[in-house]
């Protein structure tokens, strides 16, 4: 570590010196310099970390900002004067500490009723509740849906449900529409500059597939937006760190692995695709919860695929080659399994759906297992704690279950022998520089070369080790372009795994809380077994970084997983 600040050091002071004696020298010898690749490649390594932090920012600050507002649904009106405000689609109505609403009075149980408004369409469910409901005078049982100026009787309380005053979906103000517009301008820049970077450093060994590929990209970014904008939906901040994202994904992919480059823009399109789709279908929750049920369908058609026809690299059974494609099943998996573990807030309440849950989760760890893709199983529990707390909040059976797990874990270490090969490079990879610690050291020594802002696209070492564009893609971050700007890729990962959390108080449906919750586990953990495997701090496991390692599948499935982040906004 102490190596690793001192190179740091040593090269930003190098670059600050340059940088002196670049601007004192005369205005005609800086023309000169200014059309050479060196000097190019020296200005944008400067250019290049200070609009990543910008566009970090002018997209995380809104988003920040905006997280306090909630939007009015309907009230619920006490005859003594007093209004209860509905700011959710489900709002838990009892006596107890963690209601939606409520009403610390004796007689009403601590869990009274759950009133819901799902497609349209109000209705409230009893929770088994001593004292029973009545709306407009009449008992019910169970679920019973409601209109705007029916009664409501708790127990014997009465009350009225009215209408918003408000309109429900606010319009987006035109200054944050021309900053989104203006942020995505500072995106495209951004792109551009790298990628004439790559064409000086590369030259041929990217042309013309780089410059095609970059201006597709572009095109898509911008008709993407475009239609995002005409449609009106918002928190397109996030949309655009995910392009932010996708840029540098081509740039690496550029570098380590020109070939690659159509396949992966095909990626980004076909992820850009379900994401609209995703995102449009999941405006109604009845359509949300149809999905559910059809991809987890599809999960087990996918599962039984892996088992039956995997082919092993890099000694998991991970990929399945149809002759004219070739993919990871268990990266699409990812998006059934977080949907799997969703509930609305009456059915949390009022049935056990984590049976189910716990059945499917234990299908996808088991063929996790079974193809020896242990680094994937590590993500899909970790996910899976996440979303099955949020579901029955029973921490002491988490504890006995992550506890057993821990055990399993031991097993694996000492009974599978590619494991126990990782486990015993692991802190001590230096001791095996040449041979099982090849990759972390390798990549250890990228990045602290990198320092700050990076040796300039295309210019780096580590593209030539295996893997560099995949397990090992942090490194690249850091050597090519620098620690700055790896550090924004990981804090915009990073953000989309808190923003879900921040917007948890104020989400429409417990649904949508649960899936954004579990989809941004899954990127985070994946992100920081990436980032901390590679530079030797935890095992090597062979997880990607979303967004950013070279790969269809995992591209893909990174767009689906920010859709299902995005639903827990209003």
């Amino acid at each position: 570590m102490i190596s690793f600040l001192e190179s740091v050091k040593q090269i930003v002071q190098q670059d600050i010196n340059n940088l002196l004696k670049f601007v004192k020298r005369p205005v005609i010898t800086l023309k000169i310099f200014s059309v050479t690749g060196d000097y190019y490649t020296f200005l944008v390594r400067w250019i290049l970390p200070i609009l990543s932090i910008i566009i970090f920012l002018w997209c995380v600050l809104p988003l920040l900002r905006e997280r306090k507002t909630k939007t009015i649904w309907g009230n619920l009106y006490l005859f003594n004067d007093i209004w209860f405000p509905i700011t959710s689609w489900e709002s838990m109505i009892g006596r107890g500490k963690n209601s939606d609403i409520m009403i610390n009075l004796p007689f009403i149980s601590r869990n009274h009723a759950v009133l819901t408004f799902h497609d349209g369409i109000w209705s409230i469910t009893d929770l088994g509740s001593k004292g029973g409901i009545k709306v407009n005078g009449a008992e019910i049982e169970g679920r019973q849906t409601l209109n705007f100026g029916d009664t409501i009787t708790l127990a014997g309380l009465d009350l009225l449900l009215l209408a918003a005053e408000t309109e429900p979906l606010g319009k987006i103000s035109e200054n944050r529409r021309s900053t989104t517009t203006f942020t995505l301008l500072l995106i495209l820049i951004y792109q551009l500059l790298g990628a004439l970077q790559l064409v000086v450093a590369k030259g041929s060994a990217v042309m013309p597939a780089l410059p095609a590929s970059i201006l597709l990209l572009l095109l898509a970014e911008c008709s993407h937006y475009l239609l995002l904008r005409c449609y009106k939906r918002n928190a397109l901040e996030m949309v655009l760190l995910a392009y932010f994202l996708c840029g540098m994904n081509m740039l690496i992919v550029a570098s380590a692995a020109p070939n690659s480059l159509y396949k992966q823009l095909t990626a980004i399109l076909i992820g850009m695709t379900v994401y609209t789709v995703i995102d449009f279908l999941f405006q109604k929750l009845g359509q949300a919860v149809k999905i559910k049920y059809f991809l987890m369908s599809g999960a087990l058609v996918l599962l039984v695929m892996n088992l039956a026809l995997g082919e092993t690299y890099f000694g998991a059974k991970n990929w399945i080659n149809l002759g004219f494609i070739t993919f990871q099943p268990m990266e699409f998996v990812k998006v059934a399994f977080v949907l799997a573990g969703t509930a609305t807030l009456d059915r949390l309440l009022t049935t056990r759906n984590m049976a189910a849950f716990i059945a499917f989760s234990c299908a996808c760890i088991l063929t996790l297992v079974l193809i020896r893709d242990f680094g994937t199983a590590l993500v899909f529990f970790a996910a899976f704690v996440i979303m099955a707390f949020m579901q029955s909040g029973d921490i002491r059976s988490l504890a006995l279950l992550v506890a057993a797990a821990f055990f399993v874990g031991i097993g694996v270490v000492a009974f599978v022998p590619y494991v126990t090969k990782r486990f015993a490079v692991w802190r001590r990879a230096w001791q095996f520089a040449n041979t099982s610690g090849y990759q972390q050291t390798r990549t250890m020594i990228a990045a602290a070369s990198g320092g700050l802002l990076g040796v300039g696209g295309g210019n780096g070492y580590l593209v030539n080790v295996i893997a560099a564009d995949t397990d090992l893609v942090f490194g690249i971050l850091c050597e090519e372009w620098g620690l700055l700007i790896a550090l924004v890729v990981v804090s915009i990962i990073v953000f989309l795994g808190i923003y879900p959390v921040l917007l948890a108080g104020n989400s429409r449906s417990a649904f949508y809380t649960i899936s954004a919750c579990g989809a941004a586990t899954i990127l985070v953990v994946q992100t920081a077994l990436n980032v901390l495997g590679s530079t030797d701090i935890l095992p090597l496991t062979g997880v990607t970084i979303p967004f950013i390692s070279n790969g269809g599948s995992s591209m893909i499935t990174s767009w689906a997983l920010l859709a299902l982040i995005r639903s827990v906004k209003q």
